[in-house]
């Protein structure tokens, strides 16, 4: 009763179908006519011909996801400019994509954890006083080969 009051004035649902009838156009492949006047007939006085109409059919495509559900729009195309942020090959410390992807969901805000863990959380692992020298990284033992070019080569010849 509450929301019949809230939304007494307007008409949702029928906004609702109109937009995604809009959205089911837009996506669905139209016939194409690609008749090009005067081409492929006579013309002048005294000639009964009637232009003949080169359409181009329309591909069919399968039917969408959403076609028979009216309360829902589903979007299927892919987004071009999310691509270069999705993760291609699963980080270091994770050994299975259902540990990382749980990781992932988990919010990191402090809106969604204490002050105490959401500070731990964000803690950089190293860190250093301003001054500080930093030495350089040396290599394990028994490193002592690169691979070059799908070949060993000892490092230094």
């Amino acid at each position: 009763m509450l929301v019949d009051m809230a939304f007494a004035n307007d008409d949702v649902v029928a906004q609702f179908k109109e937009e995604k009838g809009k959205i089911v156009d837009e996506e669905t492949e139209k016939d194409l006519d690609i008749t090009l006047p005067g081409w492929g007939s006579w013309g002048g006085l005294g000639t009964n011909d009637k232009p003949k109409k080169i359409i181009k059919k329309a591909a069919t495509t399968a039917p969408r996801k959403d076609s028979g559900l009216d309360h829902v729009i589903i979007n299927t195309q892919k987004n071009r400019k999310l691509e270069p942020h999705l993760v291609k090959h699963l980080p270091h410390p994770y050994k299975s994509r259902s540990v990382f992807e749980r990781e992932m969901r988990q919010p990191i805000g402090p809106q969604w954890n204490s002050i105490r863990s959401f500070r731990n959380m964000i803690k950089p692992l190293e860190s250093t006083v301003d001054g500080m020298v930093i030495e350089p990284m040396t290599a394990p033992k028994g490193f002592d080969k690169v691979m070059i070019k799908g070949k060993r080569k000892a490092v230094g010849s």
